[in-house]
């Protein structure tokens, strides 16, 4: 998946900091998009990063991994930490194989909304898995995250992107769709297959991802008509 945005002269993206009608514009005033860069995506980058050190340190693991009977103790916390916590290389890999291009578009696109969404979504997630899993006594990954800001990016492109890919995005989400249809009705996931040990997929992460990915969508676009914004994107 390579980073792009639309042009901004088909009515996509605007971030103007001058007063301009739009949020959004990234586009100086000849119409040029500045070229990504680092500190456009540094929360997805900084998440990758505690990722990889989570999994290289097996003794800071301990200490953020999901654990019910812990969270039961009040160890709050690791109902966002556990996220970042994985099983092994495998594991890892793939999860950021989906979050880093999906959260770095989103991130330089929405850097407030990709932050924001990166602080609440883990413990949305979290709090569903505790109510409706009782028997999970441990989870870790980021995968219902990175379902989540696929869901997000994909869209807040058909929200606010007249770009003329409508297709693309809507095709992004079907694929999001059937993966988890598949992994609800198989009970097992559909890349990540040798992760070893007594460890099963949790379908419901990636259900919880997906729907608040969902629910920023439309919160976002009821609170842009609210403004009076119309079509126009938020930061």
């Amino acid at each position: 998946m390579s980073l792009a945005v639309a042009d901004v002269k088909s009515g996509g993206y605007q971030e103007s900091r001058k007063g301009s009608g739009n949020d959004f514009d990234r586009s100086d005033p000849a119409g040029a998009k500045p070229a990504f860069r680092v500190h456009h995506a540094w929360a997805t980058l900084a998440l990758a990063v505690a990722a990889v050190l989570a999994l290289g340190f097996p003794v800071l693991a301990a200490q953020l991994i999901y654990d019910r009977s812990l969270l039961q103790q009040g160890q709050c916390w690791r109902g966002w930490t556990g996220h970042i916590v994985h099983f092994g290389p495998n594991h890892l890999f793939w999860d950021l194989a989906v979050l880093l291009p999906a959260g770095c578009w989103l991130e330089y696109l929405w850097p407030r909304l990709a932050r924001w969404f990166y602080v609440g979504c883990p413990l949305a997630i979290s709090a569903v898995l505790f109510v409706f899993e009782p028997t999970l006594l441990r989870y870790a990954g980021l995968s219902g995250l990175a379902t989540g800001v696929l869901v997000l990016l994909a869209g807040m492109q058909l929200g606010f992107a007249n770009d003329g890919r409508a297709w693309l995005w809507w095709s992004v989400l079907a694929l999001v769709g059937a993966k988890i249809g598949h992994e609800l009705i198989a009970g097992a996931p559909l890349v990540v297959t040798d992760i070893g040990g007594n460890i099963r997929s949790v379908p419901l992460a990636h259900v919880g991802g997906g729907v608040c990915g969902v629910v920023v969508v439309v919160l976002t676009r009821l609170a842009n008509r609210l403004a009076g914004k119309g079509g126009n994107s938020p930061a």
